[in-house]
């Protein structure tokens, strides 16, 4: 699903209000305990933290924490509707808890079942990119194609690679590296010509060029 674009909003929605009856019983929880969604988000990315350090040979224990660190990322925008506390810098939060572990996954790899580190860089490095060029061009209005997200395969294949002792993820993050990187060269045309075009329209007075 390509949640940056308006084709997709509705079904995100949709989504949003379907997750918020599921948890509605934790989030009640947590606002009767005083947990402000924020601290869902930073709770979600020390599990993220504490499942990059764990020893390989622990597989049971980070899936335990992978699924910790995805219920937070799933908890906190409905405990944030709930209480009253949707804001910009709210979700902006959010977004950064929700993207970390693309980043602190592919370091793990690494080091703990061989990746290959070029590959896992530019995957890592191209994705955050592109998703931060994504929410730039959401913010202008500017339209990008539809494209791929494919974080949660990604950390299903470092999951397996754990209970495997084997590498899962270098073929794959380097072919979506590939991909990432053609999408940000996309991007960032579709950006540029955003704004080539706005400053024509301002040097002429409102007029475009032709």
């Amino acid at each position: 699903m390509d949640y940056f674009n308006t084709d997709e909003r509705d079904k995100q929605r949709s989504f949003s209000k379907v997750r918020d009856t599921v948890f509605s019983p934790l989030v009640s929880l947590l606002i009767k305990v005083g947990a402000t969604p924020n601290q869902v988000s930073l709770a979600g990315v020390l599990f993220l933290i504490l499942t990059s350090l764990l020893p390989a040979s622990w597989p049971v224990a980070a899936t335990v924490g992978m699924a910790f660190y995805v219920l937070c990322d799933g908890i906190d925008g409905p405990l944030a509707r709930r209480a009253g506390k949707v804001h910009a810098g709210g979700a902006l939060i959010d977004i950064v808890a929700d993207q970390a572990g693309v980043v602190f996954l592919s370091a793990a790899a690494i080091y703990h079942f061989g990746a290959w580190g070029p590959a896992m860089v530019l995957f890592a490095s191209s994705y955050m990119i592109f998703i931060g060029l994504a929410l730039y061009a959401n913010g202008l209005g500017v339209k990008l194609r539809r494209f791929l997200r494919c974080k949660y395969v990604f950390f299903l294949l470092y999951l397996g690679s754990l209970y495997l002792a084997r590498d899962l993820v270098t073929w794959f993050c380097g072919a979506f590296a590939a991909y990432y990187v053609a999408e940000t060269i996309e991007a960032l045309r579709r950006i540029h010509r955003f704004h080539a075009r706005e400053h024509r329209e301002r040097t002429t007075g409102g007029t475009p060029a032709p």
